[in-house]
């Protein structure tokens, strides 16, 4: 009976905590109000189109960003035959950070990966989307990091 009533004492105790974790939650604390793009294509619209949730709802802390993105694919080895075994995709993005017209922060954020060829391309290139898609959405969280705490 005493082990029943800890069990149900440390679920009433941690739910009464209001613990509310930093992506979930709807008020951001601040709002992104326009994104300069300074090299326009493929990353950059994806970037775009991933920071458009953060437009209007922090009143306090308004920012303007100026974006420019690029993607290398080189290649990171190849056997004695002279083919290539494995590409590495570099994206690098620049970020500033205008706040009340006046520039916050510059911010440089620098993902890679690694992946193997394959002899289907088109695998390959649906495989090297999957890894543009996770690369950017790791950026997204660095400077969305980045913006929470300015």
């Amino acid at each position: 009976m005493k082990k029943k009533f800890k069990i149900i004492f440390l679920f009433l105790f941690l739910g009464a905590c209001d613990y509310q974790p930093i992506f979930s939650s709807k008020d951001f604390g601040f709002s992104i109000s326009d994104i300069e793009i300074k090299n326009k294509n493929n990353l950059t619209n994806q970037i775009v189109r991933s920071l458009k949730k953060y437009n209007g709802f922090g009143e306090n802390r308004v920012y303007t960003i100026e974006l420019s993105a690029k993607k290398n694919k080189d290649v990171a080895a190849k056997d004695s035959k002279g083919n290539i075994k494995t590409y590495r995709i570099n994206i690098v993005c620049d970020f500033k950070i205008y706040e009340k017209n006046e520039i916050l922060k510059s911010k440089k954020i620098t993902k890679n990966f690694m992946f193997n060829n394959d002899s289907d391309k088109f695998k390959l290139r649906k495989y090297e989307s999957k890894i543009d898609k996770n690369l950017i959405d790791e950026v997204i969280k660095d400077l969305i990091l980045e913006l929470y705490s300015s």
